[in-house]
């Protein structure tokens, strides 16, 4: 067992080392600017702080006092809470909120963002060792640039978007392994978790996913390409065509992959696209 844990480690040391990195990065932005615990500042700020602390805080209080979780009566005469969940709460994440409590919601926030930068960096980092196949302190570098980007800048505040920075370089890895190797189980789970997480960020990976399939293909590859030239003189015709056309073939489990994802989170997308 200890054998096991030590090749693990020694295997993902660099994944370990982005993640950790891009932690304490920002631990030191929050030391810093003195947000709290380190100070009387607030990480949050415009959306975070008017709305989506507040509705953290009212999750908290429906799943620890056991109301619903579809209804809400805490604005106007009504409105429909499971939307506001799918829309803003339903990160794997949010469950920190229930190790700290009400009264250090804020505390929970802060810790997401901190989590979610540090994730993002340890999957970009995978990604490199996965995808190019090499890892190093350079790829770690990548890892925290890419974990600090532009995007992560301008948008932390909207916390329910920042799951696409930790999911996306996986699901990249998902689209390659589509077309290299024909499996489509990453890129399937990826996006299904994607979409559990926030619909509205989700489509847009879905749109960037269609167009890096194209570019990944044609970049690697081209539409002529085949799988295997002995499987073709089993088969005959229209089959052996299409069942050897890399191209045809990746382009179908690509599809069927989307299709998946999106029916595994019908329950999910449906009373979302009826309520918003």
């Amino acid at each position: 067992m200890l054998k096991k844990i030590k090749y693990a480690y020694q295997d993902n040391t660099y994944i370990i080392t982005a993640f950790f990195a891009a932690m304490v990065t920002m631990l030191i932005i929050y030391i810093c600017n003195g947000m709290v615990p380190f100070g009387d500042k607030t990480i949050l700020r415009m959306d975070l702080y008017h709305q989506y602390a507040p509705l953290f805080a009212e999750l908290y209080e429906r799943v620890i006092q056991g109301d619903s979780l579809i209804y809400s009566w805490s604005s106007g005469l009504g409105s429909c809470f499971l939307g506001n969940f799918f829309n803003y709460l339903s990160s794997p994440l949010s469950a920190l909120i229930f190790f700290f409590g009400h009264k250090n919601i804020t505390e929970a926030i802060a810790v997401m963002i901190l989590l979610k930068a540090s994730l993002s960096s340890a999957a970009f980092t995978y990604y490199a060792k996965k995808s190019i196949r090499y890892q190093s302190y350079a790829t770690c570098a990548f890892g925290v640039l890419y974990a600090f980007c532009g995007y992560m800048l301008a948008y932390y505040w909207n916390i329910m978007w920042l799951d696409a920075m930790f999911l996306l370089p996986i699901l990249v890895y998902g689209i390659e392994r589509i077309i290299n190797h024909g499996k489509m189980r990453t890129y399937v789970t990826v996006l299904a978790l994607s979409m559990f997480s926030n619909y509205y960020i989700s489509f847009m990976l879905c749109i960037f996913s269609v167009i890096y399939f194209f570019y990944y293909f044609f970049t690697v590859y081209s539409s002529e390409s085949k799988i295997s030239a002995r499987f073709a003189q089993t088969k005959k015709g229209f089959v052996a065509s299409f069942s050897n056309n890399r191209f045809l073939r990746s382009a179908f489990i690509f599809g069927v992959g989307s299709l998946t994802a999106a029916g595994l989170m019908a329950v999910v997308l449906i009373p979302v696209y009826r309520i918003l």
